[in-house]
């Protein structure tokens, strides 16, 4: 039999999704969700979680929906001029867009600091939702670093990023012989320490 993690990101988009995440976990469907830390829905997910010690929460950082956490003048090039998340259309529109290192890191910052607010710690694993660049996973690897958080890099092509700590490629995690005992049980929370 073969078994996968399953993770479920978006946690906080709706209390709909909220609520249907916390099922497909409690039906064995879920190991791992990712919360999106500044959508209005983010303090209803966190609340679900407390009733589910076991359920991992890492970060699914946003700069797509809804408001920033950091204040929009701080981050001019990820707002519009309601002071909002740019949408799709927007990078759609801007194929050369390039997503600006400084704005990046203190949106992911806030982010961070907001998923500590709701849940009383920082984010042991952190990714991004939906669209990046290689700015994005330069920030994101600084982060890895500097604040002892794990963090999916998918935006750099073939860029051979450094091994630390808290970032191996997926090529070296499944050449260790870790997937076994990935797939027996072991909790995506254990896999990130």
């Amino acid at each position: 039999m073969v078994k996968v993690i399953l993770d479920a990101d978006d946690f906080g988009m709706s209390e709909a999704i909220n609520h249907g995440i916390i099922k497909s976990y409690t039906d064995g469907i879920t190991t791992s969700t990712l919360l999106m830390p500044n959508l209005e829905a983010a303090r209803h997910a966190a609340c679900l979680a407390k009733n589910y010690p076991d359920l991992f929460v890492g970060q699914h950082t946003n700069f797509l929906l809804g408001k920033p956490c950091a204040n929009p003048k701080d981050i001019p090039s990820l707002v519009d001029e309601n002071g909002e998340l740019h949408r799709s259309a927007y990078y759609r529109s801007n194929p050369g867009f390039t997503f600006c290192y400084d704005d990046v890191r203190t949106e992911t910052l806030a982010q961070m600091e907001r998923f500590k607010e709701l849940t009383g710690h920082y984010p042991e694993h952190m990714d991004c939702h939906s669209i990046g660049d290689e700015v994005v996973d330069q920030v994101f690897y600084d982060l890895s670093l500097e604040m002892n958080v794990h963090v999916t890099l998918k935006y750099s092509g073939n860029k051979k990023w450094p091994e630390n700590k808290r970032y191996k490629p997926i090529t070296k995690l499944l050449e260790s012989g870790a997937l076994p005992y990935i797939s027996n049980g072991v909790s995506v929370r254990n896999f990130f320490k």
